[in-house]
């Protein structure tokens, strides 16, 4: 791969953050766009992250929150069909893609404790862009699709941020262990951190 972890810091990531691509790069689902073409993965990134930097900073906590329950239902998921010995029972499995989803269709997150969590009109438009790019990537097996959807996703973690990511972990885990367990909230976020330590805080003073 064409990579050095010593990549200038990119302009629109989380503040006072440098992104290591090199360690992007050895992420396992990631593998294969940045060994096929390391500079146009990075530039699809980057121009996945400039759409998501101009959004208010209330807008970027709450899609925090989505991603993560996001990435949690889908590591609960594959480990139903995997069979994997952690796995919830089919009708819990189905409560919490079920839960999910309907997240996701609503454009908000209802929490446990009757709290809603709503989405601004290019919120709205942006979630709708992703579930249609969702579904030519792994409904349809579009493998361009397919490139397009894992840059977004690491875009959307490149601009969150670690301290943003780091709190919304908590408050899912906090708000939702009823429905998915420890086990799957602590899966979800080791699935999660490799991106958020491909990133380095860098301190502005010195």
């Amino acid at each position: 791969m064409q990579q050095s972890s010593e990549s200038p810091a990119a302009a629109d990531s989380s503040p006072g953050a440098v992104i290591d691509w090199a360690a992007l790069g050895r992420i396992r689902e990631l593998e294969e766009y940045f060994s096929a073409d390391a500079e146009g993965f990075q530039a699809a990134i980057r121009a996945e992250m400039a759409t998501i930097t101009a959004l208010p900073a209330e807008q970027l906590d709450k899609l925090a929150l989505l991603r993560v329950l996001e990435v949690t239902n889908g590591c609960l998921q594959w480990g139903f069909r995997r069979g994997d010995a952690e796995a919830l029972s089919a009708d819990r499995t189905r409560d919490c893609m079920r839960t999910v989803i309907g997240f996701i269709n609503d454009r908000s997150i209802i929490l446990p404790d009757g709290g809603r969590v709503s989405f601004s009109p290019a919120v709205i438009r942006m979630i709708g862009e992703g579930q249609a790019l969702y579904r030519e990537a792994f409904k349809r097996n579009d493998a361009e699709a397919r490139r397009r959807y894992f840059a977004a996703s690491t875009a959307q973690f490149l601009v969150y941020g670690k301290p943003r990511m780091e709190a919304a972990m908590e408050q899912i885990a906090t708000a939702f262990e009823p429905l998915f367990e420890r086990f799957w909230l602590e899966r979800g976020q080791r699935w999660i951190r490799p991106y958020l330590a491909a990133q380095t805080t860098v301190d502005s003073g010195s």
